[in-house]
């Protein structure tokens, strides 16, 4: 397991944020596909570094439909947020989109070893201008752009992908409208429409992507979340 670790550390440059003398105190945890990472509300007891696979983002609400607010994809911090409160709770909900694997850090070596670090505290103020920058852009483009744009995005971001095998959406039809903050109705017809043009393909319940480069034109980077780490 520690070489797993370590490996990862590596991979992933995480020395630019926890010193290599800490690594001993990460934990490497496995996330099944389809999982909750974490829940709106959960106690935050760690810092966490997704180093493969990827996950949503999305916000339930009061009237039990959900908005999605990002995809993470590594390297990602998250628990950035809530970490520093008195008592951290999860402001989002997070859910695997493909098998995953993180790095937990707790917060009790947080706070005792890293909270004074100038570099980590540059990286975390990082990561969250980030995400902010991210949500004020998310925002502006969901209520700008029509419905092409966001479920072209969405479909590139949840796609299951096999080497030498075109990638394929599927899920819940009801569910990725409350995601996408439309009308079922509404998101059939966009689906048939982009079926017509050809940038997919219908069997069953589940659609073939046939011209991925038609989708990623529509897609204008929405629900993108770029890497919480310096490059």
């Amino acid at each position: 397991m520690s070489a797993l670790i370590d490996a990862y550390y590596r991979q992933h440059q995480l020395d630019r944020i926890v010193p290599p003398a800490l690594i001993g105190h990460f934990a490497l945890l496995r996330f099944e596909k389809g999982v909750a990472i974490c829940e709106v509300g959960q106690t935050i007891d760690s810092l966490w570094f997704l180093v493969e696979g990827r996950a949503k983002v999305f916000m339930p609400m009061e009237n039990a439909r959900s908005l999605l607010l990002c995809f993470y994809q590594p390297p990602q911090i998250f628990g950035d947020q809530e970490i520093f409160e008195p008592e951290p709770r999860a402001v989002t909900a997070i859910e695997t989109l493909t098998p995953c694997v993180c790095l937990r850090l707790k917060r009790e070596v947080v706070m005792a070893l890293l909270a004074d670090n100038p570099v980590f505290l540059r990286q975390m103020c990082l990561s969250l201008g980030r995400k902010l920058g991210r949500s004020n852009r998310n925002s502006a483009l969901n209520l700008l752009h029509p419905l092409e744009n966001r479920l072209a995005s969405y479909i590139l971001g949840t796609a299951s992908r096999e080497i030498g095998r075109p990638a394929e959406f599927s899920g819940n039809l009801t569910q990725i409208a409350d995601f996408l903050g439309t009308s079922f109705r509404h998101l059939h017809r966009t689906l048939q429409d982009f079926c017509a043009l050809g940038f997919l393909s219908k069997q069953g319940t589940r659609y073939t992507i046939l011209d991925e480069a038609e989708l990623q034109k529509r897609a204008v980077g929405i629900f993108v979340q770029p890497s919480g780490l310096e490059e």
